[in-house]
């Protein structure tokens, strides 16, 4: 007689941090067709069984839909917590002291949805390699042939990516990208001369690198898209130069206008319109973050402001490294929390018609990863860097998953 497969309840624990309530009440409620009154009951309880007896794959199924939405849910071994259930009916009956989910797990979930981590395979000693010969021959160079080592990154980085055992590739060849970057350069260092001798030209040439850079971020991000490869198959941008001006300096400019105030929405648009402008095949990517969500990394910033301007109101006063800490740490803090959320709102809200994706980055184990790549880079001198690179590359795939449905597995079949 063979081992049962063990069971797990999936008990709902509340909403993710980050998340706008009222967005995951209403995400929460069309996903399982209630009504208000049913959902408020629940998000006021911290341990309601929303599914009972499922087995590992369909819990895990569950809680990762869930997480895509906002909400924090755990698979919980049968028989360890009393609990409340809410069952979830294949034919939407209501049970017993329960409420009715009105949707089969069939419909809502997929039962031929499947969970496809993403798999970074590199390593540090081996990218050390690529990054020492790429360091020699930008200084030999005097930064001539950056584009080159710039495109050996590229393609490591791509190369060592996976999805479903197929490798991402980046296909740019360096010459293509060497007058650019090679003018920009040359751009740069006669703006830096010209601060030094003539101050408005220098101002002149700032505002209009500053201008033109919406021109250059659209026709780089046009060009790498056309470059990088999934199943020999390459992205596509379609968006207008026009909105790209808009999204990419109008909406920053606003932000730094505001001191802040519009960062969030700032932000928001940058995401919405990277996630729209992209596509694959003709499998256009959609974006449905809510705009609230993002006022909530509102405060960190302002505090991060307000802090800064004190210590340097009361520099006469406040010892000179003190202030240097606290501004830096503060500011490294609000960088973790905006890049976790950003990160996590972004990918928890891209949707095509192949699957939808989960990121699931977590504040605590990032800032972790952080300070210590930023000591040991410290500490080595700069020759952490490669490992620094891997071990980011390796959180980022680690805390990353494609659902992918039946389409998904017909158009990879195609291709390959």
């Amino acid at each position: 007689m063979g081992i049962p497969a063990p069971q797990f309840d999936i008990v709902f624990r509340g909403v993710r941090e980050g998340f706008d309530v009222s967005f995951v009440k209403s995400q929460f409620a069309a996903l399982f067709k209630l009504d208000a009154v049913k959902v408020e009951r629940i998000f006021k309880s911290k341990n309601v069984t929303l599914k009972n007896h499922a087995d590992e794959r369909l819990a895990n199924i569950f809680v990762a839909r869930l997480l895509a939405i906002g909400v924090h849910a755990d698979k919980v071994a049968v028989a360890q917590i009393p609990s409340k259930a809410i069952y979830i009916k294949d034919l939407g009956e209501i049970a017993t002291d329960a409420y009715a989910m009105h949707q089969p797990v069939e419909f809502l979930y997929g039962e031929h949805t499947r969970r496809i981590p993403f798999v970074f395979n590199g390593k540090g000693v081996d990218y050390f390699k690529v990054w020492l010969v790429n360091l020699l021959v930008c200084v030999l160079s005097a930064g001539i042939l950056y584009p080159w080592a710039k495109v050996r990154s590229l393609r490591y980085f791509y190369e060592h990516t996976q999805l479903d055992n197929a490798e991402f590739s980046y296909a740019s060849n360096p010459q293509k990208i060497f007058l650019v970057q090679f003018a920009l350069v040359l751009y740069v260092a006669a703006l830096g001369y010209a601060f030094f001798t003539v101050p408005t030209y220098g101002v002149l040439g700032l505002a209009l690198l500053i201008g033109a850079m919406p021109f250059y971020w659209f026709n780089r991000s046009l060009f790498e898209q056309q470059h990088s490869f999934y199943c020999d198959t390459h992205f596509q941008q379609t968006s207008s130069l026009k909105d790209a001006y808009i999204v990419l300096l109008g909406w920053p400019l606003l932000a730094i206008a505001s001191l802040g105030l519009a960062a969030p929405y700032a932000a928001f648009k940058i995401q919405q319109y990277r996630a729209q402008t992209t596509s694959i095949n003709g499998y256009v990517f959609s974006f449905s973050a809510h705009l609230k969500t993002y006022f909530q990394l509102l405060p960190p910033l302002l505090t991060a402001e307000v802090i800064s301007f004190a210590c340097w109101y009361y520099r006469e006063v406040l010892p000179i490294g003190f202030s240097l800490v606290m501004v830096v740490s503060l500011w490294l803090l609000v960088f973790v929390r905006w890049r976790v959320a950003l990160i996590n709102l972004q990918w928890n809200s891209i949707n095509t018609k192949l699957g939808y994706f989960v990121a699931t980055w977590d504040l605590q184990s990032y800032n972790k990863l952080v300070v210590n790549n930023i000591l040991l880079c410290l500490v080595t001198l700069g020759f952490y860097w490669p490992w620094m690179k891997v071990r980011t590359a390796e959180y980022r795939a680690a805390h990353l998953a494609f659902f992918a449905n039946q389409r998904f597995k017909k158009w990879k079949r195609k291709l390959i």
